[in-house]
Order: structure tokens, then sequence, then C-alpha cells
């Protein structure tokens, strides 16, 4: 990070490091197939959503690739440790790289931020890669962050995809 960004930016040094660090966490999690500490970074009332259609409005009134509430993440989870997941032996393997973190706002209570990501899944000698890019909004939380709301936006979301396993 370049000294001109952190001035440029809506939060210190120190402030757009911990939001990093939070969210190279979260994605982290998601390869190390820790789901339930995962699921504990979101809010009570947080949301996953992948839009199928670019600069698609929302995800009650159009059709997405992924629109998971809380109950709906939980309900995935549990697919994801049951033996009886067929599609899911082996379990796909995944790694997500992620850049270009920007601070768009923040206000005292949430940090709405952007970033690029790659991510690339493995199963049954078949790689898969997407790309594209999050946003998140983060509620302060306890000197951390807490999801509210991340939407995973992918460059192809309109066009043919595999069938994913597992979150991007």
């Amino acid at each position: 990070m370049y000294k001109s960004d952190v001035q440029n930016s809506a939060v210190s040094a120190d402030q757009y490091l911990a939001i990093c660090q939070f969210i190279y966490r979260e994605t982290d999690l998601l390869d190390c197939r820790d789901w339930h500490q995962w699921l504990d970074l979101f809010t009570e009332d947080g949301l996953y959503w992948a839009p199928a259609a670019p600069e698609q409005l929302d995800g009650l009134n159009h059709v997405s690739l992924i629109f998971d509430d809380t109950l709906l993440r939980r309900v995935r989870v549990a697919r994801y440790e049951t033996p009886y997941a067929f599609s899911l032996q082996p379990f796909p393997r995944s790694s997500h790289l992620v850049s270009n973190i920007i601070v768009e706002s923040d206000t005292a209570s949430e940090i709405v931020v952007t970033a690029r990501f790659i991510m690339a899944e493995y199963q049954r000698e078949n790689p898969i890669f997407y790309a594209g890019s999050y946003r998140y909004c983060l509620i302060k939380k306890d000197g951390s962050f807490k999801i509210r709301e991340k939407k995973a936006e992918l460059i192809n979301c309109d066009g043919p995809l595999p069938s994913s396993h597992i979150y991007f």
C-alpha cells in the first residue's frame, strides 16, 4: 500500500490494514473449509449474494446464482458436512486471491469495501476459475467487523458457468 492510497482513503492506515486482514481471513476460512467460523463472520441478518446478470439491482426480484440469508448459509454448510452429498465427493478444494481493496465509504457504524478476486476450484481433476469483484458492507463490532452483506459479482455471471460447489 502506498502512502498516497491511505491519504485518499476514508480510513487510517491501521483501519485499512484491519479491513484487509478481515477480508483475507474471510476467504482463508472458505479455503480451509472452516465453515462455522465463516458463518460467524456474518451478522444475524447477513446476506451473501452472487447476481446472475451484470448490474442486477437486487436478488429478491431477479434470479441469482446465490442469494443466501443466514438460514440458507447454514443449510448449505450442513450439506457440505454430510458424507451423503455425492456431488461433493471428493470435496472440492479452493484458493481465493483478493486484491485491489478499496474503502468506498466509512460511517460511524458501517464500512463499504470493494475488492477484486480470482478463485480457483479443483475437484476430480477439473480446475475451474472464477473472477470478479466483491462488495462488502461491514458493520463495526467490538473492535472488528461483521459482514452485513457480501456481494460477489462474477465477470461472466451471465454466461455459461459450471456448477460451483463452494462459495466464490
